[in-house]
């Protein structure tokens, strides 16, 4: 009986599968027993997927951090936002009354 050979798109597949049905501990877990399925060369494309889908995270957080500091859309949205309740909780107030 021959072993399963995994493509990189095979081993990406995988990965975003145990992404969704896991998190934090669990999901490096379930990475970490899925390559002990694989050959040394599939557990190097392994890798290479984990730190390239880092990066993108880290990537994506400090872009969302620097939108943030720098206002527009997100804080103007947010910032209404709680315009909005603070003028709903000051009209629930005058009603108590």
């Amino acid at each position: 009986m021959t072993e399963r050979v995994w493509s990189r798109q095979d081993i990406e597949d995988r990965v975003n599968v145990l992404r969704e049905r896991y998190d934090g501990e669990a999901f490096a877990d379930a990475v970490a027993e899925f390559s002990k399925e694989l050959e040394p060369e599939e557990q190097e494309d392994l890798r290479e997927i984990l730190l390239e889908r880092s990066r993108e995270h880290a990537a994506r957080n400090a872009a969302l951090d620097d939108r943030i500091e720098r206002g527009g859309w997100l804080r103007r949205t947010l910032g209404s936002t709680e315009r909005t309740l603070r003028r709903e909780q000051e009209k629930n107030r005058r009603r108590l009354r």
